[in-house]
């Protein structure tokens, strides 16, 4: 997909262009030594794996897939509440590990080490491109040390490898826009996003939302590439998961948008408080907001489709506007703060604030700077409303959110005081 005349600039973009140690190597060094460390001090009451779709899908999922049963579960063939990305990896971490003789657990330690790793290196990438190498590597740092992502290493979940694609793609994305490179190219953008769209649902617009970036930030090209670019995009994606789509529909008769488990994930955000599952602690929400949830989960069983829950949803605003009010703004603050289980949460709003001030702070360093580093704001601050909405439409947790807040911590390097040459300069002088 990359011709002869750009393998050398995408060579010296990984590598770096001294003849140093390369900053790349660095960062997957100590990425990967953050994580352990991380590993050894976690106190052993917090080690727990708390994920339940884990036990009770993936792992399930991705056993049949070794015995040959297909992608099913026990009552369920196939297997549709989750699309088969993440299944399909442990089903590969499971064999691997047996053919090397490992335990399943090292070798679950050591993906999810790699795939931390390789985001950390993609946010690295991301930086430099637009501040040079000290700013991006002091954003990766405060990435690598950044403790609700450090968090998801601890248990398999499927977070892990949806970033490393997503990032993947992401660096692709901004190095395809801010090099002027060929249309093609987009096209494999959009079969990485793709992948990530078959790991977890929530990218599935991710797609349009980066061809609406496309078209406005390429309006010095004519109407006609600027459709051929969208147009490669979007076949990406559609080359990704069409497998899937037509495996699904061949087995069914059913057309499903990557998952069937979208319904299940709206209600189970609307009565978090009052579902227990086991594990959740509870926390003090308004009384009103709580009987909103009671009256919603008598009604479990009738909830089947999209248009039940908004049935349920305008018969409670009718009759308690306040309380519903109260229930979706919590559930919009909750997005950057709540946790599952509901342990922690106040000072995990305290953590959030203070990298969300970083965060402003180097973003509007990056707007004032205008071109490409504008674009990228808009970018990541549309990509970022893009996942909030996602997080709030089903279980408002930050562990939703922390796939997208990496790409904001790539505009906490615009807080670095000093001028650095940058990948963009070099791409646009």
């Amino acid at each position: 997909m990359i011709d002869a005349a750009t393998q050398a600039p995408w060579t010296r973009f990984l590598a770096g262009s001294k003849r140093h140690i390369s900053p790349v190597l660095i960062v997957l060094l100590a990425s990967s030594l953050v994580t352990i460390l991380f590993w050894r001090v976690l106190p052993s009451g917090f080690r727990m794996n708390e994920q339940s779709d884990y036990f009770a899908s993936y792992e399930p999922a991705a056993r049949n897939i070794l015995a040959g049963r297909g992608f099913s579960l026990a009552d369920q063939n196939p297997v549709t509440a989750y699309p088969p990305g993440y299944p399909l990896v442990l089903a590969g971490i499971f064999a691997t590990s047996h053919w090397l003789g490992l335990s399943e657990e090292v070798s679950l330690s050591l993906f999810a080490l790699i795939c931390t790793a390789l985001v950390s290196m993609f946010i690295f990438l991301l930086a430099r491109m637009f501040w040079g190498i000290l700013p991006a590597l002091i954003a990766s740092l405060i990435w690598m040390t950044y403790p609700f992502a450090l968090w998801l290493t601890k248990q398999p979940n499927s977070e892990l490898p949806f970033m490393a694609v997503l990032y993947g793609g992401f660096c692709l994305f901004w190095y395809a826009l801010s090099r002027r490179l060929l249309p093609r190219i987009y096209f494999l953008c959009g079969l990485v996003f793709g992948v990530a769209m078959l790991i977890r649902p929530i990218a599935v617009g991710v797609g349009l939302l980066l061809s609406a970036i496309v078209w406005f930030t390429r309006r010095e090209l004519t109407r006609r590439i600027r459709l051929l670019m969208l147009a490669m995009l979007l076949l990406g994606n559609l080359f990704a998961v069409l497998p899937w789509e037509a495996w699904v529909y061949a087995r069914t008769g059913k057309v499903i948008l990557l998952s069937t488990n979208g319904v299940k994930s709206m209600r189970d955000g609307l009565t978090f408080a009052v579902e227990s599952k086991g594990y959740r602690q509870g926390s003090s929400i308004s009384p009103d907001a709580v009987q909103v949830m009671d009256d919603i989960r008598a009604h479990e069983n009738e909830i089947t489709r999209f248009s039940d829950l908004r049935s349920i949803i305008a018969q409670e605003f009718r009759s308690h506007p306040i309380a519903v009010i109260k229930l979706l703004l919590l559930k919009l603050a909750r997005s950057w703060y709540g946790t599952d289980s509901q342990r922690l949460e106040g000072p995990t709003l305290l953590f959030q604030l203070a990298y969300l001030i970083l965060v402003a702070w180097g973003a509007w360093s990056a707007w004032k700077r205008g071109s490409l580093h504008r674009k990228f704001v808009i970018g990541a601050l549309l990509m970022t409303v893009y996942f909030w909405g996602m997080t709030f439409l089903a279980l408002s947790i930050l562990r939703y959110m922390v796939p997208v807040i990496g790409l904001l911590f790539v505009l906490i390097a615009g807080c670095y005081p000093l001028s650095w040459p940058s990948e963009s300069k070099a791409a646009t002088g």
